[in-house]
């Protein structure tokens, strides 16, 4: 039997907070929210492509979600990732691990200056055979 994984990142269904660069001021609504270059769908390839299902998880049949928050820093960079919900600890390790090599993303904008966002990605592990 062949097993395929399947990636499912809900991005419109994240939640972006940005923080201004030199005050605790919370934007819940940016002029410009950041975007991974290429738009939605090249995240999604880039999860695809990027994240694989880590062998152990395979073997032993684990599935399920992993929610995991980021910020997108000011430079576009990426920091600060942090597990917030997984179904197997197997499976947050491989995400946080292949989201530290994520490209630069576009930044958020507010008042005219990039500011930082805090991001939330969900991503879903499923075998099918």
């Amino acid at each position: 039997m062949k097993k395929v994984l399947t990636f499912v990142a809900i991005c419109l269904m994240s939640l972006q907070i940005a923080t201004a660069q030199n005050s605790s001021q919370k934007f819940f609504v940016q002029e410009q929210m950041p975007q991974f270059v290429g738009g939605e769908e090249a995240l999604v390839d880039w999860i695809e492509n990027n994240i694989s299902y880590p062998l152990t998880a395979d073997i032993n049949s684990i599935e399920g979600r992993v929610v995991v928050s980021f910020d997108i820093n000011e430079d576009g960079t990426i920091g600060n990732i942090q597990e917030e919900e997984s179904a197997d600890p197997i499976l947050a390790e491989e995400v946080i691990s292949r989201l530290q090599l994520m490209p630069q993303w576009i930044p958020a904008i507010q008042n005219g200056r990039n500011v930082k966002v805090r991001y939330t990605l969900p991503i879903y592990f499923y075998l099918t055979f």
